[in-house]
């Protein structure tokens, strides 16, 4: 491994870029999903069941793949970020987990790029949606991006193309049996008491209901009121041939399309934080200014103003004169 080179190194070809130059979004959504790629493969190579859930890798694979930016130079015409790790202690040679992710995520993707519907190691369907949203970028000016990961004395290097982005689009996507495309704003998820189900209101046209499974439900969830592309095998009424539900197979958000079918998006004044609240009694009636209780007798029932007639001692007379002549 070479002491001059940073570990990792990304070079971005396109117009998009200039000698040493990166617009940020671009930048920020290439870290953001390059930094899910390698966790979810993380998870696949821990042997877990979904790459994609909620919540944060374990700490040992965010410790091993902790990753700080130390370059950003310029190839000829190109932006080039160089990557080190913040390692701890040197692991033993054949026993470095987070190295061993970087090999398997980068040498993967050359795989995933080319025919075949079979993964290479360290991968899954969670991983593929990773890169797949990291290649967005190649419809916002971007040519080609290059990985080089110098961990051995002959680099391991692997160019993303838009090609390859459309191959892993198709694989994401899967057999195609009356693959439906739909665009549109995605509202009403439902997690638990029907199934997992959504449904996209597209810009024109009636809503459509969208079935997924449970390894998508936090890609879903990422985007509730996004406006989405979904694509999956549908199903048609016989009749019509009108679209009655689609099972989705990919889901992607189209930030340029934001401002489209705004009018669907909830509207009114949100629920106070103070609803989701659960204070003690004592707090609630400090809120309201009630008073603690001195004489438990002004809690006793009666008219204000009765006069005791004594009615109540008069009638249990009369019944119990009943009783006892009976």
């Amino acid at each position: 491994m070479s002491t001059r080179e940073p570990l990792l190194k990304v070079r971005f070809d396109g117009e998009a870029v200039g000698p040493g130059t990166i617009p940020v979004p671009h930048l920020l959504r290439f870290l953001t999903n390059l930094t899910k790629v390698f966790h979810r493969a993380g998870r696949v190579m821990l042997g877990e069941a979904e790459s994609i859930r909620k919540g944060q890798p374990s700490r040992n694979i965010k410790e091993e793949l902790a990753l700080e930016l130390v370059l950003l130079t310029s190839g000829s015409p190109a932006a080039v970020l160089g990557f080190e790790r913040r390692q701890q202690q040197a692991a033993l040679p054949g026993m470095d987990f987070g190295l061993d992710i970087l090999e398997r995520a980068i040498a993967g993707l050359d795989n995933i790029q080319k025919p075949g519907d079979s993964l290479p190691a360290g991968y899954d369907t969670g991983v593929l949606m990773a890169w797949r949203d990291a290649g967005v970028l190649f419809s916002q000016g971007i040519e080609q991006i290059r990985f080089t990961l110098n961990h051995r004395e002959t680099p391991l290097i692997t160019s993303f193309t838009k090609d390859g982005f459309i191959r892993i689009q198709e694989r994401i996507k899967g057999p195609q049996t009356n693959i439906r495309t739909i665009e549109g704003r995605l509202l009403m998820a439902d997690f638990k008491e029907h199934g997992t189900r959504c449904r996209v209101h597209p810009s024109a046209g009636e809503p459509i209901f969208c079935l997924f499974d449970e390894d998508q439900k936090d890609e879903v969830l990422e985007d509730i009121l996004r406006y989405v592309r979904t694509v999956g095998e549908a199903k048609e009424d016989p009749v019509s041939g009108k679209i009655t539900s689609i099972r989705i197979h990919d889901i992607e958000r189209l930030e340029d399309r934001e401002d489209e079918a705004v009018e669907l998006l909830p509207q009114g004044t949100p629920i106070s934080r103070d609803f989701w609240d659960s204070p003690s009694l004592d707090e609630l009636a400090h809120a309201q200014s009630v008073m603690s209780v001195m004489d438990a007798e002004s809690l006793l029932g009666g008219w204000p103003g009765d006069v005791d007639d004594d009615f109540e001692e008069e009638t249990l007379r009369i019944r119990h004169t009943g009783m006892v002549g009976q």
